[in-house]
C-alpha cells in the first residue's frame, strides 16, 4: 500500500477518534457553561429580592400570578426551616412550546417579617436535545473540513516533500549490476533524504566494485579450468585406449573420467548460472517456450522410448515469454530432463501450458531430497551423474525475467509450475 493511502487511513482514525472525543468534550463544556450562565441569573434574581427585602421590610412579588407562573414561586414553610441554596435541573411542560422544557432551579428560605418563605428561582435553559444536535452538526462540519484538509495536505505532501524519495525509488527500480550509475535526484531540502541519497550512491559504488570483481573471478576461474580439465579429459581417453592395461587401470582409468566429466559439467553449469545471474542474456522479441519444449523432446525420443515414458500435451494456448532464446532453450532442456531422468519406467509426463503458466507432470521414483529442491547441488543419492544444478538454473532464469517457479509433490505426481508475474508498480 502507498504511503500516502497509508497516512489517510490513520489520518481519518485519529480525525474520528477526535471527532467522539471532541463530541463529548464539548457536551460537557457546553452544559457547564449554560448551567453556569443560568446559576448567574438566578443568583442575581436572588440579589434583587433579597435587596426589596432589605428596602422595603417585605416582599410581595410571589403575589404576581405572571411571576409566579414563570421565574418566581414562593411557599409559606416553618419558621425553624433554614435553607441556604439549593440549584438543580428540573423539566417542566410549557404551554407556550407544548412540550418538556429544560429548567434551572435555585432554591432558599427568605425571612419576610414574622414568616419565612421558600422562595424558588426559575431560569429555562438550552434543552440536552438541543445541545446534543448543535454539538454534532458543529463538529460534523469541523471533521468534514479537516478532513478535506488533511487529504489535501497529504496530496501536496506526498507531491511536494517526498517527491525526491519517489525519484531515489524509480531509479533504483532500474538498477542494472552491469552499469550501475549514481543517483540523481533534484535539489531537496530534506535532510534525510539527502543523506539516503548520499548513502545509497556509496553502497551502489561498493556494490558495482564488488560484483566486478566476483564477475571477473568467476569467468577466469570458469575459463582457466576449461582448458586443463579437457587436457586431462583427453589424456585418459589416450591411456583408456592403450594396449596393455589391466582391467583394474581400466576401471580407474574410467572412474577418473567419470569424474573429470562431472566437474566439466559443474564447471559449465556454474558459468551458466553466473552469466544469468549477470544480466548477460537480455530479454530481445517474444518467444513461444512450446517450440523449445517440442524441439526437446524430439531431440531426446530415443531416451524417452527407451524408459517407455508416455508423452501427453495439453496446449491450451502458447506460453510466450519476453526470454533470450538460448534461456528459452536452457529453460525447456532442464525442466524436462528433470522429468525425465526421476522418472519410472513406463511412467508419463504431462506438458500443459496456457497464456501465462507451464505446467510439467511426471510420475517419479519416490526419492526426494529434502529441502529446498531448487537449492544448488540438491539431488538424489542415486543419481550420479547428475549435478544438482538443473533446477536452480531454472530458478535463476525465473528471477531474472518476472518468472516464479514452484513444485508441488504428492504421492504419485510431481509437479513443476512456472508463472509469469505481474508487472509490479509504484
Amino acid at each position: 500500500m502507498k504511503l500516502s493511502k497509508i497516512y489517510k487511513r490513520y489520518t481519518f482514525i485519529v480525525l474520528l477518534l477526535v471527532l467522539v472525543v471532541g463530541s463529548l468534550s464539548h457536551y460537557l463544556i457546553i452544559t457547564h457553561f449554560i448551567r453556569r450562565s443560568a446559576d448567574h441569573t438566578l443568583r442575581e434574581y436572588r440579589q434583587n429580592i433579597e435587596y426589596e427585602v432589605a428596602k422595603n421590610g417585605t416582599v410581595e412579588i410571589w403575589d404576581n400570578p405572571l411571576l409566579n407562573n414563570s421565574r418566581l414561586t414562593g411557599t409559606l414553610v416553618a419558621k425553624d426551616v433554614f435553607l441556604q441554596e439549593y440549584i438543580r435541573d428540573t423539566i417542566v411542560y410549557s404551554e407556550y412550546k407544548k412540550e418538556n422544557v429544560v429548567f434551572r432551579l435555585l432554591s432558599y428560605t427568605q425571612k419576610n417579617g414574622n414568616d419565612n418563605f421558600l422562595i424558588t428561582l426559575w431560569q429555562s435553559t438550552v434543552d440536552t436535545e438541543d445541545i446534543l444536535g448543535a454539538v454534532a452538526v458543529s463538529l460534523i462540519i469541523l471533521f468534514i473540513l479537516f478532513t478535506l484538509f488533511s487529504f489535501w495536505q497529504t496530496k501536496w505532501f506526498v507531491a511536494k516533500l517526498w517527491h525526491p524519495f519517489y525519484q531515489i525509488l524509480e531509479q533504483l527500480k532500474e538498477v542494472d549490476l552491469i552499469s550501475l550509475h549514481a543517483i540523481q535526484v533534484t535539489i531537496c531540502q530534506v535532510d534525510e533524504f539527502n543523506i539516503l541519497k548520499r548513502t545509497l550512491n556509496r553502497m551502489i559504488d561498493r556494490i558495482q566494485g564488488d560484483y566486478l570483481s566476483l564477475r571477473e573471478l568467476t569467468e577466469n576461474t570458469s575459463h582457466e579450468l576449461q582448458t586443463p580439465l579437457s587436457v586431462v579429459k583427453a589424456r585418459l581417453e589416450l591411456l583408456q585406449q592403450s594396449e596393455g592395461n589391466s582391467e583394474k587401470h581400466t576401471e580407474l582409468i574410467r572412474s577418473v573420467s567419470s569424474a573429470v566429466d562431472h566437474i566439466i559439467r559443474l564447471n559449465r553449469f556454474m558459468f551458466m548460472i553466473a552469466k544469468i545471474n549477470s544480466d548477460q542474456f537480455p530479454a530481445e522479441n517474444p518467444i513461444k517456450l512450446n517450440d523449445f519444449l517440442n524441439d526437446f523432446l524430439s531431440a531426446y525420443e530415443d531416451i524417452i522410448e527407451m524408459k517407455g515414458l508416455t508423452i501427453q500435451k495439453q496446449y491450451t494456448e502458447p506460453l510466450q515469454l519476453n526470454l533470450h532464446p538460448q534461456l528459452a532453450e536452457i529453460l525447456a532442456s532442464n525442466v524436462l530432463s528433470n522429468a525425465i531422468r526421476y522418472n519410472t519406467k513406463e511412467g508419463y509426463i504431462r506438458i500443459e501450458t496456457t497464456s501465462t503458466t507451464l505446467q510439467v507432470y511426471n510420475s517419479y521414483n519416490k526419492e526426494i531430497p529434502e529441502g529446498d529442491l531448487f537449492a544448488r547441488f540438491k539431488k538424489c543419492s542415486t543419481e550420479k551423474e547428475a549435478t544438482g544444478l538443473g533446477l536452480a538454473i531454472v530458478k535463476s532464469i525465473c528471477q531474472k525475467n518476472n518468472l516464479h517457479a514452484s513444485i508441488r509433490i504428492t504421492d504419485e505426481v510431481f509437479c513443476l509450475e512456472i508463472q509469469m508475474l505481474a508487472t509490479s508498480s509504484i
